[in-house]
């Protein structure tokens, strides 16, 4: 039975992911800071195990003895502190990064799917694979950005240095879904949906009309099972392809709830479009099976179950 370790595993992505990888077959190791109840009650061919991807010899020890790596596992928030507190993101994203690829490289695992993200991207009409090294991230992501392209540079060295070719690197576009974060440190719709919720007003930073690519937990962890199911060698773009504006989103929410919207101008935009070219992505037979409008009402259902 092929044994997988999933990083990340109590996170947003990484829920979705254990769940395929039970269901297909496998044996599944899922690993993160934290335990989630929910796998209390899995099957014997699942096993959780505390781990911080910071301590390097953890990663080892968790790398040891399985045929392949998902890493999932990274640093979540808000746009507003990766650009106010920037090394809560940079510093730990790139020791645990760090730590895991090597570990998996000395654990000769079979396979390892990198989890990169749309950050990597110059600002463009449409974010093309092969255009991520002509180019610089986005001032708006600039540490975010940086530091995940590290994490692919290092699995290029070991190709040059090692020869391995043994790795797939996905790129996905704004992830949302039903376990995102609430609290404080919410991205874009988690954060509208828990405001329509709570607020008489449903404020929106900036004025709505910069253009994002949304794709949900659940796609992202489709898009990663398929690359190493399909040992993809290429990097590739996990999102719809499609645009939508912000102020589309706060609408859909905004409707739910019964709500007017504000536009808070002295908050930033941000950059004005963010797109997935998705050709590649499609001839390998990848397609997000999640809609937007779908995706919103899980995530409403899912918040408004919490506050019961």
């Amino acid at each position: 039975m092929t044994k997988i370790l999933i990083t990340g595993a109590s996170g947003m992505v990484g829920k979705h992911l254990v769940d395929m990888c039970l269901e297909k077959g496998y044996f599944v190791k899922g690993t993160d800071i934290r335990y989630d109840e929910r796998y209390r009650t899995y099957s014997e061919n699942f096993q959780f195990e505390l781990g911080n991807l910071n301590n390097y010899q953890r990663c080892l020890e968790l790398a040891s003895n399985v045929d392949v790596v998902f890493q999932v596992a990274g640093v979540k928030g808000s746009p507003k502190r990766a650009a106010e507190q920037p090394n809560d993101y940079f510093t730990p994203m790139l020791q645990m990064n760090t730590n895991m690829a090597e570990a998996a490289r000395i654990g000769k695992v079979d396979w390892y799917v990198y989890t990169s993200t749309i950050g990597v991207y110059q600002p463009a009409d449409y974010f093309r694979e092969d255009d991520v090294w002509k180019t610089f991230p986005s001032k708006n992501d600039k540490y975010a950005g940086w530091v995940k392209r590290m994490g692919e540079l290092q699995l290029d060295c070991f190709e040059t240095h090692y020869g391995l070719k043994n790795y797939s690197i996905v790129r996905p576009a704004n992830i949302y879904g039903e376990y995102d974060n609430f609290g404080e440190e919410s991205t874009v719709i988690a954060s509208l949906v828990k405001k329509g919720y709570a607020n008489d007003l449903l404020s929106v930073w900036g004025d709505g009309t910069p253009i994002r690519d949304f794709i949900h937990a659940e796609d992202v962890a489709r898009g990663i099972l398929m690359s190493y199911e399909n040992k993809i060698t290429e990097p590739i773009n996990l999102g719809s392809g499609d645009g939508v504006r912000i102020r589309d989103i706060a609408n859909i929410v905004a409707t739910h709830y019964g709500k007017e919207i504000e536009y808070d101008l002295t908050k930033p935009n941000g950059d004005e479009k963010r797109l997935m070219d998705m050709t590649r992505a499609n001839s390998y037979g990848f397609y997000p099976e999640v809609n937007l409008k779908t995706g919103i009402k899980r995530i409403i259902k899912y918040y408004e179950s919490l506050q019961k």
